[in-house]
């Protein structure tokens, strides 16, 4: 069908092409005028019937009322003269679901067996017939169901006529168009056909001196006019080529030069700003322990303030109980409620320099692994609360819930500072990008392993991430706070450490509004070592 369309000429596929365009739109047309003039139709059959099932159901509710079906019966024997009418029953309502069959009426020749109440939608049309159910009502309340056929006669009959009427217009139609290409295609084809074999002749045999001769004042004639303007201009074009051909390679020669010395520029910038991007990663990295060493100094400062300000308490205890004692005034009340304040004192001294010492420690493993490189037995679970114990400071001013679902046993030997730089950098980015102030958000962190590969997720239910901004996440300075204290460093240093420093790979899942996932893989034989013992 190609070949033949291809090989048919311009005259031939003008003609085509109006006769295939106008077949369509009239057939279009006359199929939209069709459908349209159908559908009206059918609404007013609706319409019609809906309002002769209202009168009879009007006329038919004393009826059911007073138990009258001989009244009914005649009532709706008034349909015999609606020839649409195929049948009619009333149901008389008994209670809440209970209908039952109290009169019918059926056109002649046809024969309703089953006159049980059968429940389905006002109106609707099925098999070819149009089925009404309304509903009877007295002073508001149903009393009974009227069930109402119609046959779609008047829409077959409707279908014929259309056809009818507009099959011979499509025809004559289609004949009218059909004369018009064909004169079109004479006044077009044969200027056109002059033309095609002058371009052949320039084309393959370089024939610059041929000329076209097409009068016409039309488009065709100012379309001869300006090929034979176009010769003229390529029998100059064509000594102005020659010319300018050693010109050319000599600024190509003096290009490739050029190039060649830009990119020694090019590879030595590059160099450049590798070097400056490593030094912002380590300086990134240091800011972040900075921030650290100032949040937990902060939080011990408070238990270690409440413990000192319990032994001041402590301190003015023993000496009122020495002076008394000393004295010979004391009585076995106050040695009772001395020793009580002593104890209290005492507790809550013990009880800020545990917290103080939890901080300690945490901080002390969690700062020292970040400023190392050393590969260590850890587990997994209690690093990571480490971890979260020395964000504290930043974590106590939000309402965010973090959830661990990570098994006691897994332990993983290797440089731990980069978990902590990872599980630390996810966790800021989904402060500042996540979560609007004062709104509540959940985090997990989740890790199991399978297949020898060790699955660690991250997900929060924030904000989401932009797609312009998630195809391009982890590249260097991409952040969505320009100008209010994002480096765009964050993800990029995640993406360094798991598939640098630990060999694994990370992608991001996320949509706005939908929160974000981090998937973390690592090959186990990157994080475990055997023979090696929890110290």
């Amino acid at each position: 069908m190609r070949q033949w369309y291809a090989r048919l000429g311009f005259g031939g596929k003008i003609q085509l092409i109006i006769n295939v365009v106008s077949i369509s739109v009239l057939t279009l047309a006359i199929l939209v005028i069709g459908v349209g003039f159908y559908g009206e139709f059918k609404r007013n059959l609706e319409h019609r019937v809906l309002q002769k099932s209202n009168l009879l159901a009007d006329a038919a509710a004393v009826g059911v009322v007073f138990d009258q079906p001989e009244s009914v019966n005649m009532l709706l024997s008034s349909l015999t003269v609606d020839e649409g009418v195929k049948s009619a029953i009333v149901y008389k309502k008994y209670g809440p679901a209970d209908y039952r069959y109290f009169a019918h009426y059926e056109k002649e020749g046809v024969k309703q067996r089953d006159f049980s109440y059968e429940r389905g939608p006002v109106q609707e049309w099925r098999d070819g017939v149009f089925i009404l159910r309304l509903p009877i009502l007295v002073d508001g309340e149903e009393v009974g169901r009227l069930n109402l056929t119609e046959d779609d006669n008047y829409l077959s009959n409707f279908g014929v006529n259309i056809l009818k009427y507009m099959l011979p217009v499509l025809a004559i139609s289609l004949l009218v168009v059909w004369l018009l290409s064909r004169s079109l295609q004479n006044k077009l084809a044969a200027p056109l056909k002059d033309l095609t074999t002058a371009v052949h002749e320039v084309a393959y045999k370089q024939d610059y001196g041929r000329q076209v001769e097409i009068v016409s004042d039309d488009e065709l004639g100012e379309l001869g006019s300006a090929f034979n303007f176009m010769l003229a201009k390529l029998t100059e074009h064509e000594a102005f080529r020659v010319e300018k051909e050693s010109e050319i390679i000599e600024l190509n020669a003096e290009l490739e030069n050029k190039v060649f010395a830009r990119t020694k520029e090019l590879e030595t910038s590059l160099d450049n700003l590798k070097m400056t991007q490593q030094q912002l990663v380590e300086q990134e990295k240091m800011a972040s322990l900075g921030e650290l060493v100032a949040g937990v100094a902060h939080e011990i400062n408070t238990p270690i303030g409440v413990g000192i300000t319990a032994v001041s308490h402590l301190v003015e205890s023993i000496d009122r109980i020495s002076k008394a004692f000393n004295s010979g005034t004391l009585t076995k009340k106050q040695f009772s409620d001395m020793l009580s304040a002593i104890l209290e004192s005492a507790g809550i001294v013990e009880s800020n320099l545990r917290r103080a010492a939890d901080l300690v420690k945490a901080f002390k493993s969690v700062a020292v692994d970040q400023s190392s490189s050393e590969p260590r037995l850890f587990a997994l679970r209690s690093y990571v609360q480490d971890i979260l114990t020395s964000l504290r400071p930043k974590l106590k001013r939000t309402q965010h819930e973090i959830h661990i679902e990570i098994p006691e046993d897994l332990n993983l030997y290797c440089d731990p500072g980069v978990i902590s730089q990872i599980i630390t950098n996810l966790i800021m980015n989904s402060l500042h990008h996540a979560f609007e102030l004062n709104e509540k958000g959940v985090i997990n962190i989740s890790a199991k392993i399978l297949d020898n590969i060790l699955q660690l997720t991250y997900t929060d239910n924030g904000q989401g991430i932009e797609k312009s901004i998630l195809k391009r996440l982890f590249d260097p300075f991409v952040t969505t706070k320009r100008g209010q204290g994002g480096s765009g460093l964050g993800t990029h240093i995640i993406y360094n450490l798991v598939t640098q420093g630990l060999g694994g790979r990370i992608q991001c899942i996320s949509e706005p509004n939908q929160g974000t996932r981090f998937e973390i893989t690592l090959p186990l034989e990157n994080v475990t070592a055997q023979n090696v013992a929890m110290p």
